[in-house]
């Protein structure tokens, strides 16, 4: 079994604090320590914190992308039975491991974008990817009479992200799934409709 390599294991331990604490609510020797790494392997891999910032969103993007890619790329469905199959299975996660986890790129979002142009930009960058794939299938959706064409993909797409996220953060809230379950039923009962 390959071990995992020191990068990894300070981007992991990184991803697992922000999380949890926040960016700024986490220092180096915290991340390194979860690590188990010393600290001098920081500065070989990242050039300063913002640069492991980044390095942290695109690795969570990279993650969600092979997440949404499984469902969105499985041809065995139609395009809207995959977009379906996307969204009943991040309800499922939520069901089985609760409303307290957390996305990393919106948690990012509502602490950086304000305080570092660079990790708006990255962060900016992992929203436009997130949008492209669903935009995408909603267009095949479309030219399979699945979906009204007179729907603009790409603004959907952008609408969808921002409901979900907002669905997301009124979980927390109420400390409940039902703000996110209503959200999937408004999706496709009222918008993603012939």
């Amino acid at each position: 079994m390959n071990k995992p390599d020191t990068r990894e294991l300070i981007l992991s331990a990184g991803h697992d604090l922000i999380v949890e604490k926040s960016y700024n609510g986490c220092g180096l020797k915290e991340i390194l320590d979860r690590a188990g790494v010393p600290k001098g392997s920081f500065y070989h891999y990242f050039k300063s914190k913002e640069d492991f910032g980044l390095a942290v969103i695109e690795r969570a993007q990279d993650q969600t992308h092979d997440f949404m890619r499984e469902f969105l790329r499985d041809r065995k469905h139609a395009p809207l039975q995959r977009i379906k199959n996307l969204y009943a299975r991040i309800q499922q996660f939520h069901e089985e491991e609760g409303i307290d986890c957390q996305c990393l790129v919106p948690k990012l979002t509502l602490e950086q974008s304000q305080l570092s142009e660079t990790m708006r930009g990255g962060l900016k960058c992992a929203q436009d990817m997130t949008h492209n794939l669903l935009a995408q299938t909603i267009r095949e959706a479309q030219n399979s009479d699945e979906i009204s064409p007179s729907l603009d993909p790409d603004k959907i797409a952008a609408f969808i992200f921002n409901a979900s996220h907002g669905a997301s953060i009124q979980m927390q809230i109420e400390r409940s799934t039902k703000p996110y379950d209503d959200f999937v039923s408004i999706i496709f009962e009222h918008i993603l409709i012939p």
